[in-house]
């Protein structure tokens, strides 16, 4: 079989690779007619390896067979696809895998789909993946499946799918204890099964089970380095010693970040730290984590009286000649005005956008490239610009470079100064080293620019992605893009009072947990700086560039790794407390335990709504027989009904409180916002009362509101009124809901709708409203 692999990023990657521990089903080499490469990228400015050599040992058809007998095919797939990819994985060596798609149409509106990746030369499962979304299956809560079942249906389809790999792998269980019960029914468990060699895990190899609320496997990943060699365990040194390695080099920097699901859109000051790994013998860096002893911005102030508004198209144009350089044969193609409000503002900004066309040379008909920009129009600052050439080389001989390092360098801040006047004195130029030379790259192609990062700081904060990139051509010193991202958020002058960095480097390292692990470079560590990754790829199959990295041995690292991975978070450097990511609301990283409900009738219901933080908690208890407030109960439903995952910011962000005893500095705030968008309550009154206790009868209407019911209570003749107490109910239909559904009770026939509910009952009855909802 003659294949042609077109070198691509996406072609370079490490997934579904070397496995091989079924025997081969064809002991010869084989071709296979209808194979085809798999290739994403596009082939423009693409150079092919001709790998005529290389051949296959199993061919489509047995590939095929052998899927069906890793896993069995459902009866009505059929096959609608096969292809033959390559990839790279240690030592930059070659690997081919059969990539099988089936799919069954079960209905008109939708299809299921399962998929199989075979290594195709022996054969072995490298991947499996299946999904249908029927849309009239009907969600069951809590899931069916267990996470302990569902661990162990995991370990038993590693014994049958990789019987020779089962004996080398162990379950990383550390992130198990941040791991919460689902309040979602199709929420996948994904389970780790890491490598270990000689007692030391290899995380970089493993193989990932997903396994759904049903008990079935979702979905199966082989990451294997059958070549890998390993460096020797002598000469370790002890957790103790690493740990005190790790103190003192950590160092815990300053950023601004923005959790935008916050119901204040707002800057939060945190603290972080770089990530950190060591050698495992020498106690030394991996590479160096340090903070710049000083941050020195472009300017000490703003450049002023150069940032002006531009209100014409004619003016625009004009700004646009003065900030870059148009080639003189440039056509105006597009000019065009648009407004939009900024999300984080709630602002109305302004851009004044043109495009160019570059005509083709020597009376060429097609175009050559192109010329872009954006310009504020409010300060008449650049916001992006890039130019392309078809016609010229991406990259380019070491003879074409006519522009050093530093000169480009300069060029890059004197165009910043420019285009981006009142940002340079929070501008701070990281790439200030020119990229190191490998020996082997003499003669070699390199790519055609320099590429600059200016990162933002204030008051020697950095903003987090806040950045401008610029490139240089080598060749002219012309600049060729400039991508801006710069927030237009309101960050405060100066920095405020924060945490002691010792303080917080314990904080920081509280979140890691110690581990020795073998570690290896990896293809993109292996490519040299200066050399686009698809050129390396064509360099190492042709042989120019040798790849000597098949002898190099995994190294043996302590490594930090986080227990919370599961949990989006950051440490908020004023208070030294844990917020979310996402909606800025202090939190705990460990599942929150209470002394109070040990052998409570709802134990496991109340602890489910701790997990979420749904409940509050004072002095270590949750005081389950205690009325719970109207507020609190309606933090709970929105929680529950969301899934766990409510974040009501955005939304919340510039609005006004629809009722005056909730302002929006009040907690309850967006759930009660969200509870009135949704219809679950009605603003019948200034008051919403949220420190007050609730009844019975309220809870009913909340809950039939959220199951959408609200309509069929209006025909109270057909609800069963056998009520002794009817006569106190407002709406029978409500009672009759709740209590026929089994989400709530009625106690020898009585419901007793001013009855105050408790925070147990609470959690009880909407963890039957996930069961039923």
């Amino acid at each position: 079989m003659k294949i042609i692999l077109k070198a691509g990023t996406a072609v370079v990657t490490s997934a579904l690779l070397f496995g091989t521990v079924t025997p081969v089903m064809a002991s010869k080499a084989v071709t296979g007619a209808s194979a085809t490469i798999a290739n994403p990228v596009s082939d423009q400015g693409k150079e092919q390896i001709d790998i005529s050599q290389e051949e296959v040992k199993v061919t489509k058809e047995q590939a095929v067979e052998l899927a069906k007998k890793y896993v069995a095919l459902p009866e009505g797939f059929s096959l609608q696809g096969a292809n033959l990819s390559m990839s790279r994985g240690f030592g930059g060596k070659p690997a081919k895998a059969w990539n099988l798609n089936f799919s069954h149409k079960e209905k008109k509106d939708y299809y299921s789909y399962l998929s199989y990746s075979l290594d195709a030369d022996s054969g072995a499962l490298l991947g499996y993946n299946f999904s249908s979304k029927n849309p009239d299956s009907k969600p069951v809560y809590p899931p069916k499946t267990s996470l302990d079942q569902a661990k162990t249906i995991a370990s038993d389809y590693i014994a049958k799918l990789s019987p020779e790999l089962q004996k080398q792998v162990k379950y990383n269980d550390l992130h198990e204890s941040s791991r919460k019960t689902p309040l979602n029914v199709y929420e996948d468990y994904r389970f780790t099964f890491e490598r270990v060699v000689d007692g030391v895990p290899f995380p970089q190899n493993n193989i990932t089970v997903a396994v759904d609320s049903e008990g079935r496997l979702s979905d199966y990943r082989v990451y294997w380095d059958k070549d890998a060699a390993f460096d020797k365990k002598e000469g370790v040194i002890t957790p103790e010693q690493a740990d005190k390695a790790f103190r003192n080099q950590a160092e815990p920097l300053l950023q601004y970040l923005i959790p935008y699901q916050s119901k204040e859109l707002k800057p939060a000051i945190s603290y972080t730290m770089a990530a950190l790994q060591i050698d495992a013998k020498t106690g030394k860096p991996l590479y160096e984590s340090k903070a710049p002893a000083a941050v020195k911005a472009l300017t000490e102030q703003p450049q002023s009286g150069t940032a002006t508004a531009v209100t014409t198209k004619e003016s625009a144009l004009k700004r646009a000649q003065q900030l870059v350089k148009i080639p003189a044969d440039a056509k105006l193609e597009e000019a065009n005005y648009s407004e939009y409000e900024n999300e984080s503002t709630k602002q109305t900004d302004a851009n004044w956008n043109f495009q160019w066309a570059l005509p083709g040379k020597d009376g060429a008909k097609d175009n050559r490239g192109y010329v872009s920009l954006a310009i504020d129009a409010k300060t008449g600052e650049l916001t992006n610009f890039s130019q392309y050439d078809y016609s010229s080389n991406r990259t380019i001989k070491p003879e074409e470079v006519k522009v050093s390092f530093e000169e480009a360098k300069g060029k890059a801040v004197d165009f910043l100064k420019k285009t981006n006047p009142s940002y340079t004195h929070q501008l701070v130029l990281e790439t200030t080293e020119a990229p190191k030379t490998d020996s082997k790259l003499v003669g070699i192609d390199q790519d055609y620019t320099y590429t600059f990062l200016f990162s933002r700081f204030i008051d020697g904060v950095r903003v987090e992605n806040d950045n401008i990139h610029v490139s240089v051509d080598k060749r002219t010193g012309d600049v060729q893009n400039s991508y801006v991202n710069i927030s237009k958020l309101a960050f405060p002058a100066k920095k405020p009072a924060v945490l002691d960095k010792d303080k917080a480097k314990e904080l920081l390292l509280s979140q890691y947990q110690l581990r020795l692990v073998y570690q290896s470079v990896g293809l993109e560590g292996q490519i040299p700086p200066g050399i686009p990754m698809e050129r390396y790829n064509v360099l190492a199959a042709s042989g120019k560039y040798p790849t000597d990295n098949q002898n190099q041995k995994a190294q043996l690292v302590y490594t930090l790794e986080n227990k919370y991975e599961n949990v989006a978070y950051f440490l908020d450097a004023e208070s030294g407390k844990w917020r979310s990511r996402d909606n800025g609301e202090v939190i705990s990283l460990e599942p929150v335990k209470v002394d109070d409900i040990a052998g409570h009738w709802a134990q496991n219901e109340l602890q489910l709504m701790l997990d979420y933080q749904a409940l509050e908690v004072k002095d270590g208890k949750v005081n389950p027989n205690q009325s719970i407030k109207r507020g609190e109960l309606i933090k709970m439903l929105v929680i529950a009904d969301s899934g766990g995952g409510y974040y009501p910011a955005g939304a919340m962000d510039g609005r006004k409180n629809s009722f005056k005893d909730v302002e929006k500095s009040n907690a309850y705030f967006s759930y009660v916002e969200t509870a009135l968008d949704r219809k679950w309550i009605d603003r019948t009154s200034d008051e919403f009362n949220p420190e007050q206790p609730i009844t019975r009868e309220e809870m009913a209407s909340l809950i039939v509101r959220a199951l959408n019911y609200k309509k069929l209570t209006e025909f109270d003749n057909v609800f069963n009124r056998n009520f002794t107490d009817a006569s106190e109910l407002k709406n029978i239909g409500n009672a009759a809901i709740v209590t026929g559904m089994g989400i709530m009770s009625a106690d020898g026939g009585k419901f007793s709708p001013k009855l105050e509910v408790t925070r147990a009952q609470a959690a009880t009855a909407f963890y039957r409203y996930l069961q039923k909802r």
